[in-house]
């Protein structure tokens, strides 16, 4: 079955894409004598993908196919970048999908760079289940490029009924202001109304009153930034028949009223957000009162000694009308109870996501208040951070390995390499060190990657290094998380004898924001290099 038979039957190409190699070079440093050798090899049987990042969220992507070369700007050499190296597996005809141009579109680089990283963390992979995922990642990776650099219409000759969406998205941006109907959008496509709407589904992912919505918001976002004009005017110039209806449908869509966002862009917004202070911090604003807990106090690391705080634990979110909030901005952890005592304070959204992934986290967050922008070079300065960290650990820890105990007056928990949470996915991923194996007994109590050990348990952690934080949860008495550290089975530790204990903050190992993970690196870096 050729090509074409195989995209009539709906089947995809059989062309498969083998990642070969991927290599960091941090910028200033000779790659590694192999890593050249690799590089020669691969120029005639690989095609090679460089990202060279400038370390403040933008950067460059080329594409070198087998036995060709490229030249670049010494500037641009002299900047950190990766490598990666990848074939076409078994095939022997490249597949129509690989760009044919030297330099790709590659936007957001920050999404790229997500991407190559954990594709770096990856790349000594041993097991199965890693294995597949740095195959899944790699194909996302490619997927990402593919899509942003796919022949234009007019390069591939796209059949009629596509090149009738396109004429009806462009009028969309162009009249979005008159009152448009499905029927007239399809009409002017050339394309039958049950027909185009799921066309146009398949070309947006949005169905066509959906998508005009979304247009029409976004002018209006444009508006309420920049100038001051009544929201009724807004509304109108936007092609709302109302401002009611306007105010409706741009809390449906945003999360909160107009005259909330307008106020929230020029910093005028007070916010209560528990427990996602680390991400508004982050975004350049200040909520009006702060998260504590009665016995792990507030998030200190975050430097908000003048913000009052509130007890979140406490489960009694009245006292929060004190502060008169515009907004209350919530995970989704709480009880129904708790969401109506907010509502009925102020406009709360809820962030129905569940998600460990702190770097969409603070997208999200971030495009409550428009800072996506903000929140992507935050994002893209802590990964040139974290590989920068990577590389000065692996020149010195040769192997050596890490444990990291969280110590309470009842328990003793050891976080493993295995964990996707706030202290695994740094100490283990990002700066990339090497986890002790887990010498005590998992509890379903816990997330993955967590361990419950005893004392007699304690006989097994040689691990070359230790990073502990203490937890007062358990504590009925001041110091009482502290008593493990006079026991003989913990003097007897390996690192204990050789000096290699590192206390930490406990909220800040414990948090899972941009801000807690940069100081995490800071802290590994202070206790290792």
């Amino acid at each position: 079955m050729d090509i074409e038979q195989r995209k009539q039957a709906g089947m995809a190409p059989r062309v498969q894409y083998v990642l070969q190699s991927i290599h960091f070079i941090v910028a200033g440093e000779q790659a590694e004598v192999n890593e050249l050798h690799d590089s020669e090899r691969n120029n005639q049987e690989c095609y090679e993908l460089i990202f060279i990042m400038s370390g403040t969220g933008q950067g460059k992507c080329y594409l070198r196919s087998p036995g060709s070369l490229l030249s670049f700007d010494q500037e641009l050499m002299s900047c950190s970048h990766y490598r990666v190296c990848f074939t076409t597996g078994d095939c022997m005809t490249a597949s129509s999908l690989i760009p044919d141009k030297d330099e790709l579109v590659c936007s957001p680089f920050a999404k790229m760079i997500e991407l190559l990283d954990e594709l770096y963390s990856l790349r000594g992979a041993s097991d199965e289940l890693e294995l597949f995922q740095r195959f899944v990642r790699f194909q996302e990776l490619l997927l990402f490029l593919f899509r942003q650099n796919a022949p234009t219409s007019e390069d591939k000759g796209t059949d009629v009924d596509q090149q009738g969406v396109e004429l009806s998205i462009q009028h969309i941006h162009q009249y979005y202001r008159e009152l448009l109907t499905v029927e007239e959008l399809a009409s002017l496509a050339g394309i039958d109304r049950w027909k185009y709407t799921r066309l146009f589904k398949e070309a947006t992912g949005q169905v066509p009153l959906q998508y005009l919505n979304e247009v029409r918001i976004n002018q209006a976002k444009k508006w309420l930034i920049s100038a001051d004009d009544k929201l009724l005017d807004i509304a109108l110039n936007a092609g709302f028949n109302n401002e009611y209806y306007f105010n409706r449908r741009f809390k449906q869509t945003v999360g909160m009223s107009p005259g909330q966002y307008r106020r929230s862009r020029k910093g005028q917004l007070r916010v209560v957000a528990p427990y996602l202070e680390d991400f508004i911090v982050a975004l350049d604003m200040q909520p009006i009162a702060q998260y504590s807990h009665a016995k792990w106090g507030k998030q200190d690391y975050l430097g908000l000694n003048h913000i009052p705080t509130f007890d979140e634990n406490g489960g009694n979110f009245d006292t929060i009308s004190s502060y008169k909030p515009d907004l209350i901005l919530l995970m989704d952890r709480y009880e129904q109870q708790q969401y109506s005592q907010c509502r009925r304070i102020s406009n709360t959204c809820i962030l129905r996501d569940q998600t460990n992934n702190w770097r969409t986290l603070l997208r999200t967050v971030a495009d409550y208040f428009g800072r996506t922008e903000l929140a992507d070079d935050a994002i893209a300065k802590y990964d040139f951070k974290a590989r920068s960290a990577s590389h000065t650990l692996s020149q010195m820890m040769k192997g050596e390995t890490v444990a990291f105990l969280r110590i309470s007056a009842d328990h003793i928990i050891q976080y493993t390499d295995e964990g996707q949470g706030f202290v695994s996915t740094v100490l283990y991923g990002d700066v990339g060190l090497h986890s002790h194996a887990a010498v005590g007994i998992f509890s379903k109590a816990n997330r993955p990657g967590m361990f419950n050990l005893s004392v007699d348990d304690l006989h097994k952690l040689n691990a070359d290094h230790l990073f502990i934080t203490f937890d007062k949860w358990h504590s009925q008495a001041e110091g009482k998380e502290r008593e493990l550290l006079q026991r003989p089975e913990w003097l007897d530790l390996p690192a204990v004898r050789h000096n290699r204990v590192y206390e930490v903050d406990f909220l800040t190992w414990m948090n899972n924001g941009i801000i807690s993970n940069s100081k995490k690196i800071d802290d590994i870096l202070r206790s290792l290099a």
